[in-house]
């Protein structure tokens, strides 16, 4: 999730639960004070009532006419309860709506011309309730529309605010160290922005420095590997081709050879390494794996027929892919060795390619020491091998990993009907 979507919609679900609260806050303290009104104007009826009919003591006030607000009781003097003032809501019939409508009641005793009565005074409720419904709703729909408008401006505003991170964000991004351009971070009028861009670009400075100087000293040190490796070896081989050398000397000089092969084949192989952690490579390629499997058989044809192996390619598709050729020529190249060169006499190797993967599967050898399982943890790790084959390094399948990480691919392992099953996804 984004940031910018992320902080709006924290500031929206605290501005609606502010919303809430208020909203409920403020009905119920709207209808307190509505109430206390009612009651006021119900208790000034009462005085204003009671001085009129003591002002006038022939007016009629007895007996229930339905034009008036009040009903005048007569009760004991027993019952006569002096300050005794009660209000409360109360429902009453209305002939013309045919309905029972809310009332507010107030139920007090008063002594006039001598005798005692209860009284009670009625005024509906329907204004207090309109307004309170007016109110509320009016003061309800202006603040949940400045509740939208301020999440749309905050939004705006921050958007316009994190542009020069976002910024900054797409030129890390975009950054290569084998490019050599130091990219230039904008300036802003927030200082918490420019000093975060100094020190990105002071850090980018340092590790360029860093890259150029790793990079430097391994293509230096594999080049002066590779020339005394190489003198070694034509010199060995010059001398194997003398007369007089006896067949231990010649065993012992070919084993020799031999090593120094293998440690020439180990030089280019880990300064491959290096660089593909490095990303000296470029990955827009199209890439058409269809071509790459059927030319990488020509190289593993002695084994095939050497063991035995029968083998099944399916081609299900030949849509290119975006890599690096060389690369993904590599890591094909990789995957097809473990599978003919760890796979027993009388083996399969099953290759199949689909648009979005690649999956290559064989049978294993069959001794006492493969027979153990393998360490899925370790198996993509540098010099891993559980094979005793001298001619392996266990780097092939490190190499392969690296490749398929650096063309954004997920390279994955499993056994299946006691078959190794190597799986690249290329989406």
């Amino acid at each position: 999730m984004k940031l910018l979507t992320y902080t709006s919609r924290l500031q929206l679900i605290f501005l609606l639960a502010i919303f809430a609260i208020f909203s409920v806050l403020f009905y119920l303290i709207l209808s307190w004070m509505v109430l206390q009104n009612v009651d006021e104007v119900l208790f000034n009826r009462k005085i204003n009532l009671l001085a009129y009919l003591n002002q006038k003591p022939d007016a009629p006030f007895k007996g229930d006419n339905p034009l008036d607000d009040f009903t005048f009781y007569a009760v004991e003097e027993s019952e006569f309860q002096e300050k005794h003032e009660l209000y409360k809501d109360t429902l009453i019939y209305e002939p013309v709506d045919d309905e029972l409508d809310e009332y507010r009641k107030l139920t007090t005793y008063v002594r006039l011309h001598g005798d005692f009565y209860r009284l009670e005074i009625v005024k509906p409720h329907l204004e207090g309730e309109e307004m309170i419904a007016t109110i509320a709703i009016t003061l309800g729909g202006l603040f949940l529309v400045l509740t939208i408008s301020f999440y749309f401006s905050q939004r705006i505003i921050s958007r316009n605010i994190w542009k020069p991170f976002f910024s900054l964000l797409e030129q890390l991004r975009q950054f290569r160290f084998d490019t050599q351009k130091i990219p230039q971070f904008p300036k802003t009028s927030i200082d918490e922005f420019n000093k975060l861009s100094e020190s990105l670009h002071e850090l980018v400075q340092k590790n360029t420095v860093v890259f150029n100087s790793q990079k430097q000293f391994i293509e230096n040190a594999s080049h002066e590997m590779q020339t005394p490796l190489s003198v070694i070896q034509v010199r060995l081989e010059e001398l194997i081709g003398q007369a007089g050398l006896t067949k231990e000397q010649s065993r012992i000089i070919e084993g020799i050879i031999h090593s120094t092969q293998r440690l020439k084949k180990l030089n280019k192989t880990l300064l491959l390494l290096s660089k593909i952690e490095n990303r000296q490579f470029l990955f827009d390629e199209k890439v058409d794996l269809s071509e790459i499997i059927d030319q990488s058989m020509e190289y593993f044809e002695e084994l095939k027929e050497g063991k035995n192996i029968s083998l099944t390619i399916n081609i299900k598709s030949k849509i290119p892919i975006k890599g690096n050729i060389s690369l993904t020529e590599i890591l094909v190249q990789n995957l097809l060795k473990n599978a003919f060169v760890h796979n027993e006499a009388n083996g399969r190797v099953t290759i199949n390619l689909e648009s979005d993967k690649l999956t290559i599967m064989n049978t294993g050898e069959r001794t006492e020491y493969n027979n153990q399982s393998l360490d899925r943890d370790r198996l993509f790790s540098r010099f891993y091998k559980k094979s005793r084959n001298p001619d392996t390094w266990g780097l092939g399948l490190a190499i392969a990993l690296k490749i398929a990480e650096t063309s954004s691919w997920e390279l994955h392992y499993r056994e299946e009907s006691g078959q190794h099953v190597f799986e690249v996804n290329f989406r």
